[in-house]
């Protein structure tokens, strides 16, 4: 976890030492918004993908960012909520039984931007640290709480393109990275997964302080 905070620091300290050089710099800030969909791919016959939906979750806080003339560094905080469902065939060995299990996991985001402007557009990468604050399961009409029993802190890695239009940032980014969907299924089935977690994210921001 310090460790990972620490690589968080060394790119913002790596900012400001740029700050009061020949370099044109200024400051942005506001509120943000992200809404993500999820589909894994998994090499087992235990779970049906094919029966279960989207992993579907938003995202919402505030982002800060520092320009360097066309390269500019955006750390943000976002709490979020995703909801992601299961469904597992002939499970503890019984043919035919295939139920569903519902997942819901509230997380605290920080990803990192790092970032190239062309004009108003601009082209990103980053990583992202995830840190579980709850999580709740519901299977075989039974509903717990999972919190203690799932990895605190993920680390994610993102890229995408996104553009600025007047007070509205919009970005679309493409993340990858260890999922709780994964640590979903090695707890209920005692197996341990490698999913392949990938998601689209769709971001939209409000810059309500900008010193340009």
């Amino acid at each position: 976890m310090l460790k990972r905070l620490s690589f968080f620091l060394v790119f913002m300290c790596l900012g400001f030492a740029l700050h009061g050089q020949e370099y044109q710099t200024w400051y942005q800030g506001g509120f943000r918004l992200k809404v993500l969909s999820a589909k894994m791919t998994i090499d087992s016959d235990l779970v049906d993908l094919s029966q279960s939906e989207s992993e579907i979750g938003y995202q919402i806080g505030f982002f800060g960012r520092l320009n360097v003339d066309k390269i500019y560094v955006q750390p943000e905080l976002l709490f979020s909520k995703i909801k992601t469902d299961l469904v597992f065939q002939d499970y503890d060995n019984i043919n035919g039984f295939n139920p569903r299990a519902d997942f819901e996991f509230n997380t605290l985001e920080i990803p990192l931007d790092i970032g190239y402007r062309i004009g108003e557009f601009r082209m990103f990468f980053g990583p992202s640290i995830s840190i579980l604050i709850s999580g709740e399961r519901s299977f075989l009409n039974e509903v717990q709480r999972v919190t203690e029993d799932y990895n605190r802190t993920n680390l994610l890695w993102h890229f995408g393109v996104g553009g600025d239009f007047d007070k509205v940032i919009i970005d679309v980014n493409y993340e990858f990275g260890l999922s709780k969907t994964g640590e979903s299924l090695s707890n209920i089935v005692g197996t341990e997964f490698v999913p392949k977690q990938r998601q689209w994210v769709f971001a939209i921001g409000l810059n309500i302080f900008d010193d340009y």
